[in-house]
């Protein structure tokens, strides 16, 4: 019994051994061969392995793209659509930061966040920051078909936003139904209005059942969603979703997002393949919250949470790098593309595939992380 025993153990030391050899000295020569380094991410017993954020290659400095280029153009009114993560908190605050974008309505669809919940949330940090002009929608509690949801523990963390406190607000700002809010802020606008989608598509498919005219009252629609020649991540966050091709934002509400691929609007969609190569770190956190702007710490907060919470070494800030590519082209070159949407349930089902249709989608693939580094810095330090 005793010597079983010290096998057991042998073999435990042995793995623990050959992992901290695998992550330590024996890395760069693994990375050399062609082997992926991974990450344990949780704590003991429910540990996981995940592929790790990469850090982004050091490049000789470019010519920072200044947006005094963008000086004299009349503001973009754009409604913002998200499902309540971090992440896309973070974009909302970089829109409500740059002088390129008037925010028209923000509206919360069912995703990271219970919309009914988080938008108590939206309407705090709308007060906080002197915008509770904005109106405010709140998004249905389920998919349009199936019942394909976020694990609940992100869910959980997005009800307490995260642990950040908010000041409690007197706004008497109330709620509206998001597809209805969608269909009254695009008809009474004076121009065509953009749509930014880093969430579900429920929302937008919904105001498009609605009112199918509203798509001539639509500028663009920005999407951060999708994962183009990658792939997917949902088994890779959550190994019991046995999902290796979809990316969260489609695969929840696979049907939505199919109509809202077929709708005919004009559809940039910035995918895995492109936030994956933007890698965001403490010292961004720490530049974001000493830019003396309300914006830009809550910003740094919301970083900080992420690397606190996923990896210290540095997190894809998904949604930014969505916003950021909105914001400007240049920092990211489009591909024209015709993307569908696979809806069968199964292992495939959220799939983002290419077919040999007439583009539907400009697509960003490769953006500028020093470029989208920079103007982070310059927006939220303004």
């Amino acid at each position: 019994m005793r010597r079983k025993r010290r096998v057991i153990v042998g073999i435990v030391l042995g793995v623990l051994a050959l992992l901290l050899i695998l992550g330590g000295p024996a890395a760069p020569l693994l990375v050399r061969l062609g082997v992926k380094p991974v990450c344990i991410q949780g704590s003991f017993p429910r540990l996981r392995f995940v592929a790790c954020p990469q850090p982004a290659t050091r490049q000789p400095a470019a010519a920072l793209l200044p947006t005094s280029d963008l000086a004299g153009q009349t503001p973009i009114p754009i409604i913002f659509d998200d499902d309540g993560s971090p992440d896309g908190v973070i974009a909302l605050l970089y829109f409500l930061r740059d002088p390129a974008f008037d925010v028209r309505a923000v509206t919360v669809s069912s995703g990271e966040a219970h919309p009914d919940l988080f938008v108590h949330h939206v309407t705090r940090l709308l007060a906080e920051l002197g915008r509770p002009d904005i109106p405010i929608g709140v998004g249905r509690a389920a998919p349009l078909e199936g019942d394909n949801a976020f694990p609940d523990p992100w869910r959980e963390s997005s009800v307490i936003f995260w642990g950040i406190s908010l000041p409690e607000s007197s706004s008497s700002n109330e709620a509206l139904p998001a597809a209805q809010l969608m269909v009254e802020t695009l008809s009474n606008s004076s121009m065509p209005v953009a749509v930014f989608v880093s969430g579900t598509h429920t929302n937008l498919a919904e105001a498009l059942r609605l009112d199918p005219g509203i798509v001539g009252r639509i500028r663009d629609v920005y999407v951060m969603g999708g994962s183009i020649y990658g792939p997917g991540n949902i088994e890779s966050d959550w190994p019991s979703i046995h999902n290796a091709v979809a990316e969260w934002n489609i695969w929840v509400d696979p049907q939505a997002a199919r109509e809202v691929f077929a709708s005919g609007l004009r559809l940039h969609i910035t995918p895995l393949d492109a936030t994956n190569r933007v890698t965001w770190t403490e010292s961004d956190a720490l530049e974001w919250a000493a830019s003396g702007a309300p914006e830009g710490a809550l910003a740094g907060e919301l970083l900080q949470w992420m690397l606190d919470s996923w990896s210290a070494s540095g997190v894809y800030v998904w949604d930014l790098v969505a916003a950021m590519a909105s914001a400007d082209a240049r920092l990211c070159a489009e591909t024209p593309l015709h993307i569908d949407v696979l809806v069968a349930p199964g292992p495939d089902q959220g799939r983002t595939v290419v077919t040999d249709q007439a583009p539907n989608a400009a697509v960003c693939l490769d953006p500028d992380p020093d470029q989208m580094k920079a103007r982070a810095r310059e927006i939220f330090g303004q």
